[in-house]
């Protein structure tokens, strides 16, 4: 038996002492092919320093360890070296062209495309393989040149490349298309990938596409296919429910998004979307509850502060309302609404405060200026009302009753 042998046998057995000392021979009394598939076997469980000792020993009668040298530095964090290991192979070698992808997949991860792009160029010049071209699509796709992108998509057998990498050349071009705003041809692409292959990431990413090109029945039937295959699918039930809505399926919408909830209870885009559909279904309590979830958990709570002022509004819950100021909210209407119930509560001088704050946000808002107006009477400013009044007709010029108001003033 081989010292390579009897290693990997110690190994097997756990025994790396014995490991070792197999190895230490290997490396003085085993033929170097025997010693190559050492070296590659080793790289292949992860004992990367044995196996970096049997490529080092190898590099000058097999030049091509050097790109397992590189992988193995690349694995370490070590780029500079991988490099070097790579640049060790020259144009005129056979393993150029692993060289390349190599490099390329190198410069990729490092952040700079275009440089691993120039590297995928330079291979397809000197080879036709599928894969190159797969590689080129795949950095074309990602830096922006859809074009290009499906150009190379489109030399390539959908088939083979499926089986090979996983991936649907017909998707990759449908998300080419639609990055183009080319939505027709994209559906068109995307349909072809999902009647060949049913896979769930492809189904969600067209049935968004017919969901935001406002074909809500055909969302709708790809939506129900991807809730009865995985409905742990991340994410479908917020723009399943909206494309439900649409269709005037509100129940069943809001269904859905309690299925969603019950996932993940802290997600606050379902939760404000439930409260909408909560009220619509003349539900004002769960609606209510909806958003005061929605305000403990999001990150933003601007928009669920909003709603529950304009439902406590609406319900005449004027303290309630007031109770929601405080002074780091920048949504304009919801101030207002706080201005409002202050007006209702009689709290006038409150009131003010707020309606001086918002009049630059506002002063183009009919509804806003007539509150202000009335406010500022109230307050016996009637030169400012004047002003503001002359400004509000000037939007608003058919308004009778504003327009007697000002021959009164």
């Amino acid at each position: 038996m081989l010292n390579s042998e009897k290693m990997l046998a110690s190994i097997q057995s756990q025994d790396l002492k014995a490991a070792e000392t197999y190895f230490e021979k290997a490396l003085k009394e085993d033929d170097s092919e025997t010693l190559l598939a050492l070296g590659d076997y080793l790289q292949t469980i992860g004992f990367y320093p044995q196996a970096k000792q049997v490529y080092l020993q190898l590099q000058a009668e097999f030049p091509e360890v050097h790109i397992n040298l590189a992988q193995m530095a690349n694995e370490d964090g070590h780029t500079e070296e991988a490099f070097r290991h790579l640049d060790a192979i020259g144009p005129d070698s056979p393993d150029y062209i692993r060289a390349l992808l190599v490099k390329a997949d190198l410069y990729d991860a490092e952040g700079l495309s275009d440089v691993a792009r120039e590297k995928l160029l330079e291979a397809s010049q000197l080879s036709s393989e599928p894969l190159i071209l797969f590689g080129l699509a795949e950095i074309d796709l990602n830096l922006g040149y859809f074009q290009e992108a499906i150009h190379y998509y489109a030399q390539l057998d959908n088939r083979a490349i499926l089986e090979d990498t996983g991936i649907s050349t017909y998707e990759r071009i449908g998300r080419a298309y639609a990055n183009m705003g080319k939505f027709e041809t994209a559906i068109e692409f995307l349909e072809k990938a999902v009647e060949i292959e049913f896979e769930e990431a492809t189904v969600f990413e067209l049935a968004v596409l017919l969901y935001e090109q406002e074909e809500y029945q055909k969302a709708n039937l790809y939506f129900k296919q991807l809730d009865s295959m995985n409905p742990d699918f991340p994410g479908y039930e917020y723009v399943y429910a909206q494309s439900l809505h649409k269709e005037h399926k509100t129940q069943e919408a809001l269904r859905l998004l309690q299925q969603g909830l019950a996932k993940n209870d802290f997600d606050s885009r379902l939760l404000l979307l439930a409260s909408q559909f909560s009220y619509e279904l003349h539900q004002p309590k769960e609606a209510e509850s909806y958003l005061e979830r929605a305000l403990e958990v999001a990150e933003d709570d601007e928009e669920a502060l909003m709603r529950l002022s304009n439902l406590y509004l609406e319900e005449e819950r004027f303290e309630e309302v007031v109770n929601l100021n405080r002074k780091d909210i920048e949504n304009v209407l919801t101030r207002w609404n706080i201005a409002k119930a202050y007006r209702e509560l009689e709290r006038d001088e409150d009131a003010l405060r707020i309606f001086e704050e918002l009049s630059a946000d506002l002063s183009d808002n009919p509804d806003f200026l007539q509150d202000y107006i009335y406010l500022l009477l109230a307050f016996g400013d009637k030169d400012k009302a004047k002003l503001l009044l002359e400004h509000y007709l000037q939007l608003v010029p058919d308004d009778a009753n504003m327009a007697d108001l000002k021959e009164q003033l």
